[in-house]
């Protein structure tokens, strides 16, 4: 914080101004942030309200709140969508579209934040922005990456890339998501093929097989070969919500204007 920011403080009491100080690095917090600088929970719930009635946080939802720079404490403020998705639950990743915004390679950013959770969660909106929560038992594949000086947690190049070709409509649609995939700029074989093994998924590797047919990825001739000997005796659909045809290398319907979408 500069000068001038400091000085806005001085509207707070000592104590809010130590609880303000170490949250502001935070960018956004929870209840247990405002904790363990107090050590007291009673405590803690009346400097949250002070702390909101003065304009230095903002409710995002029960029990998370956005910490508002000194400057904007008079005006409208917009946390980080990521930031806010990290601290909504303990055990999550952020995943889909949202995943490759955050690796950088999506092609289009929505308004829209996809969290992938171990136990259903309610999804909601916060200043235009919807926070979409996802359940799976596949609970793997994660890294933590530095968003504005925080941590937070995603899927990894390899199983955003399995979840986004299992999921596509989380994943901005067929569209976006071959355009976004062409700026991968290289994948852990080894590592996909492992992830592909944990989903136990015919379809999977079908669907994998044909989207590698048209990214701009150098895939390695065993790969290739790796999931073609996946190939099941069922046929699947790339994308149900299309009129499709069907394409014998990887036993797929696979949309009729394909190419013209990427």
């Amino acid at each position: 914080m500069n000068e001038k920011e400091v000085n806005k403080l001085e509207a707070l009491s000592p104590t809010e101004q130590r609880v303000y100080s170490k949250l502001f690095s935070k960018r956004v917090i929870n209840t247990e942030d405002v904790k363990e600088i107090l050590g007291d929970p009673h405590k803690s719930a009346d400097y949250i309200t002070n702390l909101r009635e003065k304009g230095y946080l903002k409710k995002v939802r029960r029990g998370v709140y956005a910490v508002v720079p000194p400057n904007l404490v008079e005006g409208d403020f917009n946390p980080d969508k990521f930031l806010v998705a990290g601290k909504l639950k303990d055990d999550y990743y952020i995943s889909y579209h949202s995943a490759l915004e955050l690796h950088g390679v999506a092609q289009s950013t929505y308004n829209t934040v996809w969290i992938t959770t171990k136990k259903p969660a309610d999804s909601f909106n916060y200043k235009s922005i919807s926070y979409r929560f996802v359940f799976t038992k596949y609970y793997f594949g994660l890294r933590d990456i530095n968003r504005k000086g925080v941590r937070v947690t995603v899927s990894d190049r390899e199983k955003t890339f399995l979840d986004c070709v299992r999921r596509i409509k989380y994943s901005g649609g067929l569209e976006e998501l071959i355009k976004s995939l062409h700026n991968f700029p290289d994948l852990n074989w080894e590592k996909l093929l492992d992830y592909l093994g944990k989903f136990e998924e015919n379809s999977l590797y079908q669907k994998t097989g044909f989207v590698l047919d048209n990214v701009d990825l150098k895939v390695p001739k065993q790969v290739t070969e790796k999931l073609q000997k996946e190939v099941g005796n069922k046929t699947y659909y790339l994308d149900r919500d299309r009129e499709s045809s069907y394409l014998e290398k990887w036993n797929l319907m696979v949309p009729n204007n394909f190419e013209e979408l990427v």
